[in-house]
This record gives structure tokens, C-alpha cells and sequence, in this order.
């Protein structure tokens, strides 16, 4: 089989995940509450509490709101992302993963397909989000492409958590103990970092953790992206992190899934 045919049928197994997937949310909404209605409920608690504490120093950032609404909105897709690992559990649980294991479809389909519809919750997480910001004092000033640079932004973080979550749970093997362990991270990962108070603002541990930190990365390049300011800095170690915790994780995510349990 040349490379364009399984090019094509790797592309065609995923769409078909994908399209799977969709559609059981489609038919079971209420799958959706956590991913899109909780972030909206935790936007609006963390800006009420922690909004009108201070006005931040960073440069051109505006108010303090407009600092910790992108924070929140990276936080956000981190506590999101481990529902892929999540998941896959389920579906080895019931027996799914050898079903798809008899089938002649390729390797990676299972775990890109269930990224590509996990892209479709990220996009639509990060819209809702800014849609619910704007009232409590977020300012997108940069239009549109400022819009489609933040989804993008959201989605890539997103996703790059995800597919590390989805190796890490089917390492765990066990969908309890899974649920415990990956969640951890994600909010570890969230506080130790500029999402919620500048670098230099926190504990001197925690700045060197801060300053290379994802969550850092992306949240001050939607930052960046919302006001016009410079990318020049948060977009290439953004890029060397989404890179890194895609490739091998995937990699080895995919290998995981194809062994049998």
C-alpha cells in the first residue's frame, strides 16, 4: 500500500472516530455540561472573587480582569483535557478498544479521531468563554483575527494536554484511579504559572517552574493576541511545548491503545 493510501486511510478511519463521537454527544447533551457549562461557572466565580483585587503591572496588560480572564480560559482547557484519557478508559472498558483492534483501520484513528471531535469542544469552550468575558472586562481589541488566534491557541493548548492525559490514563489502566491522578496536574500546572498573577509576583520556587510553565506560554499569548501586543516571546516556547506533548505522548498513546489489555 503506498504512502498517499494510508494517508488517506488513516484520515478516513479518524473522520469516521470523530464523527462517532460527536454524535454520542449529540444524543447524550448533558456529556456537554462539564466541558462548556462549568468553565462559564468557573469564569465568573474567579472573576468575581479575585477580579477587582488589583490592577497588574505588566506592561500594556489593562485592568486586572484582563489579565486573569486568559488565564482562566487556558486553566479551563487543562481540567478539560483529561476527559480524552477518560474516555478511552471507557471504551476499552466496554469492550470497544477490541472490537476496533479486529477491525482493518489504521492504528492512530481511535486517538485522532477522538482528538479532532475534542478540538470541535475546545473551539467552541474558548468562544463561549470570551462571549461570557466580554461583559466582566475582557477587551478583544484586535478583532476578528485576534478571535481566531485565541480558539487556535485554546484548541492547541488543549489538545497537547489532552493527548499526554490520554497516554497517562491508559498507562493507568484503571478509569477510578485515572480520574484521581490526572486532574492533579492539570490544576498544578494552572496555579504555578502566570495564569492567575505575574511571574514575578510569585513565590521565588515557583518563578523558574512559572517561566517555563505551558500554561504560561499560552496564557500571555492570548494576552498578546487580545490587546496587539508582541507574540514574539510566548508563541516559539508555546509551540516547542504543544510539539513536545503531542508527538511522543501520541506516539506512545497509540501503542498503548493497539496492545491488547
Amino acid at each position: 500500500m503506498t504512502a498517499a493510501a494510508v494517508s488517506y486511510r488513516a484520515a478516513r478511519d479518524s473522520a469516521l472516530i470523530a464523527g462517532r463521537q460527536l454524535r454520542v454527544l449529540r444524543m447524550n447533551p448533558g456529556r456537554l455540561i462539564y466541558p462548556l457549562v462549568q468553565p462559564m461557572v468557573l469564569l465568573v466565580l474567579f472573576v468575581s472573587v479575585l477580579g477587582n483585587l488589583a490592577i497588574t503591572r505588566q506592561p500594556g496588560a489593562g485592568s486586572y480582569r484582563e489579565f486573569l480572564i486568559p488565564g482562566i480560559m487556558v486553566q479551563n482547557a487543562a481540567l478539560t483535557a483529561p476527559t480524552t484519557g477518560l474516555a478511552l478508559l471507557r471504551d476499552a472498558g466496554s469492550g470497544l478498544a477490541d472490537r476496533f483492534r479486529s477491525l482493518p483501520m489504521s492504528r492512530a484513528a481511535v486517538l485522532i479521531g477522538r482528538l479532532a471531535s475534542d478540538a470541535v469542544i475546545f473551539a467552541v469552550q474558548a468562544v463561549l468563554l470570551l462571549g461570557a468575558a466580554t461583559p466582566l472586562g475582557f477587551r478583544l481589541r484586535t478583532g476578528l483575527p485576534g478571535l481566531a488566534g485565541i480558539v487556535a491557541v485554546a484548541v492547541a493548548f488543549g489538545l497537547s494536554v489532552a493527548v499526554t492525559s490520554a497516554w497517562l490514563a491508559l498507562l493507568i489502566n484503571d478509569a477510578e484511579t485515572a480520574e484521581r491522578v490526572l486532574f492533579f496536574p492539570a490544576i498544578a500546572i494552572s496555579f504555578v504559572s502566570s495564569a492567575f498573577a505575574p511571574v514575578g509576583e510569585l513565590a521565588g520556587w515557583m518563578q523558574p517552574i512559572a517561566r517555563a510553565n505551558p500554561v504560561t506560554a499560552a496564557a500571555g499569548l492570548i494576552r498578546s493576541l487580545a490587546s496587539g501586543g508582541p507574540a514574539a516571546l510566548p508563541l516559539p516556547q508555546l509551540a516547542c511545548w504543544v510539539a513536545g506533548l503531542i508527538i511522543v505522548p501520541g506516539i506512545l498513546a497509540v501503542r498503548r491503545w493497539q496492545a491488547p489489555s
